[in-house]
């Protein structure tokens, strides 16, 4: 009778944890909701992983299986195509797996043209790795920089270019954050970290700072005023040629 009481009480709480955790997904579900209102954003409370587009390729998106977007919001501002969404993927199996979930911005937008990367926090096992070969793309003038991120991709010249003293100096401030870029697209997140509601206009925010340093990075360089030479004949008109970026 002990046993069966044992046994009863065992799937009571199983049953009580899945109840738990459908009632806080739910409510997550409708603050996400009423925050994409707020923003104008639309809003789905799930969708297909084609809602990546070419960012499926990327390290977050490559990783494990059951792969499910949740809570997703979409919307443009500032002439930038914003998608905020709960990413959430298994890996193992049985006994043996684990769900990750994180908050996740995708940024599309022309003013971008990345080489493809992925930067994100350095653990031991990259430090390890990297004394067998394993890239990571390290800054001598940052050392802070090259100390707590692992930065790889396949063009090493084209992502230090990319990485300007201003974008090296910004993540040195800052910790935990992952970001991945190719070509129009930028994404930015938090390893396993859900965002709470009220917080995702602080997370926009934040996400909106890194483009900016990514934008201008890659800006093409405005061409310094030339003075027109002198014509053969007369004074010289003075004047200023200026050549547009294109």
């Amino acid at each position: 009778m002990d046993g069966l009481v044992m046994v009863g009480g065992f799937f009571a709480f199983v049953a009580f944890i899945i109840i738990m955790s459908i009632h806080f997904d739910r409510k997550r579900t409708k603050a996400f909701q009423a925050v994409a209102a707020s923003m104008n954003f639309t809003f789905s409370d799930k969708a297909s992983t084609a809602l990546l587009g070419p960012a499926h390729s990327f390290h977050l998106f490559s990783q494990g299986h059951s792969k499910k977007l949740k809570r997703v919001m979409k919307g443009v501002a500032n002439e930038i195509d914003v998608k905020i969404f709960d990413y959430q993927y298994t890996t193992g199996h049985g006994k043996n797996s684990h769900t990750y979930i994180q908050t996740v911005i995708l940024f599309t937008s022309d003013r971008l043209q990345l080489p493809e990367f992925t930067m994100r926090p350095e653990n031991v096992f990259h430090k390890i790795g990297g004394a067998f070969g394993y890239q990571d793309i390290d800054f001598d003038r940052n050392p802070a920089f090259s100390k707590n991120y692992l930065l790889r991709g396949p063009s090493e010249r084209s992502i230090r270019e990319t990485f300007t003293q201003d974008v090296l100096s910004y993540f040195e401030s800052q910790k935990g954050i992952c970001v991945e870029g190719k070509g129009n697209i930028v994404v930015f997140y938090r390893a396993s970290k859900k965002v709470p509601p009220h917080h995702v206009a602080t997370l926009l925010r934040e996400g909106f700072s890194i483009f900016g340093l990514f934008a201008q990075a890659v800006a093409p360089a405005p061409v310094a005023p030339q003075q027109e030479p002198p014509h053969d004949s007369g004074p010289s008109s003075g004047g200023v040629k200026i050549r547009m970026p294109t």
